[in-house]
C-alpha cells in the first residue's frame, strides 16, 4: 500500500495544513468507514456541549474502527466531517486531528450542518481508506 499526498501548483495552500489537495492511493482492498459519533459502547451519548471532547471521540472511534482490520491513520485517503457549528469546530479540531493523522493530513471535506441525528451530537467524522490486504 501507498498513499502519497499532493498539494499541487496552481491551487491554493491548505489551511492550516489540515488537508490534502489529492491523495493518490494504490491499495488493493479500499475500506470506507462509516460516521462516527459521540456515542458509547452502550448507546448513550457522550460530552454533551464539549465540542473538543467530541471531536477527539470521533478520532478515537474511528482509530478503533480502522485498527479493527488491521489499518492505521496511514492508509487514511479521506476524512468526511459535519458539525453544527463550524466556527467552534475550527477552534478545537487542528491539533486534535493532527495528534492522530501527523503532519502528513489526507483529502477532506468539511461542513456545517444545521443538525446531526442526534441534537446533542456536535460532529460527525467518516473516512475513507486503503490497504494492501
Amino acid at each position: 500500500m501507498t498513499v502519497e499526498k499532493l498539494n499541487p501548483a496552481g491551487l491554493h495552500e491548505p489551511v492550516d495544513n489540515m488537508y490534502a489537495h489529492v491523495v493518490r492511493a494504490a491499495g488493493s482492498v479500499h475500506y470506507r468507514i462509516g460516521g462516527q459519533v459521540p456515542v458509547a459502547p452502550d448507546g448513550g451519548n457522550l460530552h454533551r456541549g464539549d465540542m473538543a471532547a467530541q471531536i477527539r471521540e470521533c478520532y478515537e472511534q474511528v482509530t478503533t474502527a480502522l485498527t479493527s482490520v488491521g489499518l492505521s491513520w496511514q492508509g487514511v485517503t479521506h476524512i468526511y466531517t459535519f458539525t453544527t457549528d463550524m466556527d467552534e469546530y475550527l477552534r478545537w479540531e487542528p491539533p486534535i486531528a493532527k495528534s492522530f493523522f501527523g503532519e502528513t493530513p489526507p483529502a477532506s471535506t468539511l461542513v456545517e450542518v444545521s443538525r446531526l441525528v442526534e441534537r446533542d451530537w456536535l460532529v460527525e467524522v467518516q473516512v475513507d481508506a486503503v490497504s494492501d490486504r
